[in-house]
């Protein structure tokens, strides 16, 4: 049996991308699916019914189609994770945007071909460790950068609007006057943490 698995991170986005690759992979090589699954992860929980479904589904011997890898989970200890899943069952995964990843377990008269399913495990890891590796690299360079920008005077996130930058002001003023937060939070309408936060920022 052949099943497709589709996932999306809010009901903003659409599978169409993801639909589209997997249905010109299966006419390239005339295949058909038995099942679609799809899930929409949204908010801070990672629940995934259909994935549920889909391993309540498949047996040894069934092919699960998917466009990308971290199609598979959220992070790479969950890709690798459920990756295992699949190949501890003898279920044939295939992953689209990795050739290596894309090639199947199974030989033609139905036996599993071990070599096969040792490259997919070791190709699958080094992809995991060297996109990790990147974004821990992007991460550093991007507090870095920042760091640069605040040493520099250059002051970091959303641009002040004129009211904002006039409260502010005001908070300095006050400070400097020697009015107390108390005072200055009667003054400005603003919570005790925000005035405090100004006065840090600004001392």
């Amino acid at each position: 049996m052949k099943y497709a698995y589709m996932r999306i991170s809010t009901n903003k986005q659409s599978t169409d991308r993801q639909e589209s690759i997997l249905n010109d992979y299966f006419e390239k090589n005339s295949l058909g699916m038995d099942d679609w699954f799809k899930d929409v992860i949204t908010g801070k929980t990672f629940d995934r019914p259909d994935f549920d479904r889909l391993k309540n589904t498949v047996v040894a011997g069934d092919t699960v189609y998917f466009t990308e890898v971290d199609r598979l989970g959220r992070d790479w200890d969950g890709i690798k994770e459920a990756y295992k899943w699949f190949e501890d069952r003898n279920i044939n995964v295939i992953i689209l945007e990795v050739p290596t990843l894309s090639l199947s377990i199974y030989k033609e008269d139905g036996t599993i071909d071990l070599n096969i399913k040792l490259i997919k495990s070791i190709v699958l890891d080094t992809y995991c460790f060297a996109s990790q590796n990147e974004r821990e690299k992007l991460a550093r360079r991007t507090k870095d950068a920042l760091k640069a920008k605040k040493e520099a005077g250059i002051k970091l996130g959303r641009p002040t609007t004129k009211k904002a930058q006039e409260v502010i002001d005001l908070i300095i003023r006050m400070t400097k006057e020697g009015y107390s937060t108390r005072e200055i939070q009667f003054k400005t309408g603003k919570s005790r943490q925000y005035v405090c936060r100004i006065k840090k920022e600004y001392a």
